[in-house]
């Protein structure tokens, strides 16, 4: 079968409309995967974010309740020490004493720290929950802390609750 040049020149610009149109989808269904692979790696990197964020949350809920432990064995301690029947006491004063060093090892090797500045009021570490009138004190100086306060990882878990001369 013999085609005219002009059946062959129609023929071939169909077949180049073809191969541009099946040119085109191909760029259409690359760029398609591309988006979609970076859409997946960008999930991938949030919700390992949010994991990361999960944990830590869920982590400091825990040492949060830790520390209300640790306050109430610091206080009764410190009130059975100080009491007329220590002496009687000793025995549960041990008990005690080892429980206690039990939670702070925990709370230590969670990375939690108690603050250490208790010399001038900072507002980033302390909460001022009273200002007391006091001529031995400088105004902004610590004078007493009534909760201590903690770090975790060097960041601030719980601030200390401070009384702060006037």
């Amino acid at each position: 079968m013999v085609t005219s040049p002009e059946e062959s020149k129609a023929e071939s610009s169909a077949s180049t409309d073809e191969l541009k149109a099946c040119q085109q989808e191909r760029a259409m269904w690359q760029e398609r995967a591309l988006r979609l692979t970076a859409d997946f790696e960008n999930y991938k990197k949030r919700t390992e974010k949010e994991k990361v964020q999960w944990a830590k949350m869920a982590k400091t809920g825990l040492l949060m309740d830790i520390l209300e432990i640790a306050d109430d064995f610091d206080r009764a301690f410190d009130y059975l020490k100080n009491s007329p029947a220590a002496e009687e006491l000793q025995p549960l004063l041990e008990g005690f004493s080892l429980t206690q060093k039990t939670v702070h090892k925990v709370l230590q090797r969670n990375g939690v720290t108690e603050v250490q500045e208790y010399d001038i009021f900072d507002p980033a570490i302390h909460e001022a929950t009273m200002q007391t009138e006091s001529p031995d004190h400088i105004s902004g100086a610590i004078i007493a802390v009534l909760q201590k306060g903690y770090l975790l990882n060097g960041e601030l878990l719980r601030p200390a609750k401070v009384s702060v001369a006037k």
